[in-house]
């Protein structure tokens, strides 16, 4: 059986998106911080991307494989 690392896996790229919108959520604070629309807009596009990416995998890119 041949072994797989953890990132390549669900679980790790659920992490993965985790860490990602934590990261987004402190670049909004930033952003608010600074009264800087810009970087809360950023921020913001980055959360959603991530909030995307588990929907776009299993129900886009899996069944075409």
């Amino acid at each position: 059986m041949e072994r797989k690392s953890f990132f390549k896996t669900k679980e790790g790229g659920l992490t993965i998106a985790f860490i990602v919108i934590m990261a987004a959520f402190f670049i909004i604070l930033a952003g608010l911080g600074t009264v800087n629309d810009t970087l809360c807009l950023i921020g913001f596009v980055i959360m959603v991307a991530a909030m995307l990416y588990s929907p776009v995998k299993t129900f886009i890119l899996k069944p075409k494989k």
